[in-house]
């Protein structure tokens, strides 16, 4: 990314103007594919604040875990049966590749996390996205974060609520916190992971 080869950079001549060289590419960056992640973006208020060094910054990231997060819906003719069938191979894919994440299923509409090694998580997202059983699929967050979210779970399951889910999906597409209760645990990890629960609530 541009904005870590301007921080990487050992001809930048003053580190002030470095750090205001990466906050005007922020700036400039937001709202396009190129934009930092969440995590990225706290990493880099982090160094700017003088909180964080460039090589503190740069040793996160190398040690961070890659995540995809989508949503998609299944094909016609797809039903529960096939679903636990895929949820029982993506546990031994995952397991052999430490992958870890969850997979929900609700009236025909899949949400899935999948975390890991970035390479390991990019070759299983585009075998994916290739997958007859599913179409439209949509990324709703992608990148590197401080440590896994679902660690304890090669492949975490569940049926949910289609009400639930998508109060949780327009929570997630619109990062806004969710004033809704929501019963479902599967869909409280969810929130708790990526940070869209009410304080009040936590």
């Amino acid at each position: 990314m541009l904005v870590y080869t301007v921080m990487a950079d050992p001809t930048f001549p003053y580190e002030a103007a470095r750090r205001r060289a990466v906050a005007a590419m922020i700036r400039f960056l937001a709202d396009t594919p190129l934009a930092p992640s969440r995590y990225e973006r706290q990493l880099l208020l982090r160094y700017q604040e003088g909180k964080l060094t460039i090589d503190q910054v740069l040793a996160l990231l190398e040690t961070s875990t890659y995540h995809v997060f989508y949503r998609s819906r299944a094909t016609f003719g797809v039903t529960v049966a096939d679903v636990e069938a895929l949820v029982e191979w993506s546990r031994n894919y995952n397991a052999q590749h430490q992958l870890t994440g969850l997979l929900l299923y609700s009236e025909e509409q899949f949400v899935q996390v999948i975390e890991g090694e970035e390479a390991a998580v990019r070759a299983l997202f585009a075998r994916i996205q290739q997958d007859a059983r599913h179409r439209q699929v949509v990324t709703l967050s992608e990148g590197p974060g401080p440590q896994r979210l679902f660690a304890e779970w090669s492949m975490a399951w569940g049926q949910v609520d289609p009400v639930e889910l998508t109060q949780v999906l327009g929570a997630v597409e619109r990062q806004i916190l969710l004033p809704e209760s929501i019963t479902d645990p599967h869909l409280q990890l969810l929130l708790h992971a990526f940070h869209l629960v009410e304080p009040d609530a936590e």
